[in-house]
């Protein structure tokens, strides 16, 4: 058991300290849940810090509430940057930074369903390992995620990366 807790803190560590190449916050799409920080350059009035809520709407100084939701970093800085132009700013430089992500959960035959912290390059594999492992019973192929607003099923393998709010399904193996 302290092995498996001394492993899966190895883990956490070293996806901290080193993002893979391809891992960047700009392919993530802000979720309910998040917490984000907006920065406007110079305006320190203007800093909104916030948990983003299930109606994904965010109250911004001088703009008023606006949808955060399914939008990237870039997409959400772009937007504002324009708001703050009409008539508010000169030359708005906008920063958005997600400043932790929504969990993602895993449930069926592993040992300790449940919600867990997301981390840049987490596969299905770790994610499994991070829940304890599987049970006796558990499937070695019959694994799933749902993933997306919609809530679209796919059918995994244990090299699939994880992406925040994903819930992992393991089901269980008839024999």
């Amino acid at each position: 058991m302290a092995f498996q807790i001394l492993t899966i803190l190895l883990f956490l560590l070293s996806s901290v300290t080193s993002l893979p190449a391809d891992a960047s916050e700009e392919q993530f799409v802000i979720g309910a849940g998040d917490s984000i920080s907006i920065v406007v350059y110079n305006e320190p009035d203007l800093t909104v810090h916030t948990k983003v809520g299930q109606s994904g709407r965010v109250r911004i100084p001088l703009i008023g509430d606006i949808n955060v939701i399914n939008k990237t970093s870039k997409q959400l800085s772009d937007e504002l940057e324009a708001a703050f132009k009409d008539g508010y700013l000169v030359h708005p430089s906008v920063s958005v930074i997600i400043d932790a992500f929504r969990p993602f959960f895993i449930k069926g035959a592993v040992k300790s369903a449940g919600a867990y912290d997301f981390v840049f390059g987490l596969t299905v594999d770790q994610a499994v390992a991070i829940a304890g492992g599987l049970k006796d019973r558990a499937s070695k192929d019959k694994w799933y995620i749902l993933r997306g607003a919609q809530r679209n099923k796919i059918k995994v393998k244990k090299s699939t990366k994880v992406l925040p709010g994903d819930i992992i399904t393991i089901d269980e193996s008839v024999f």
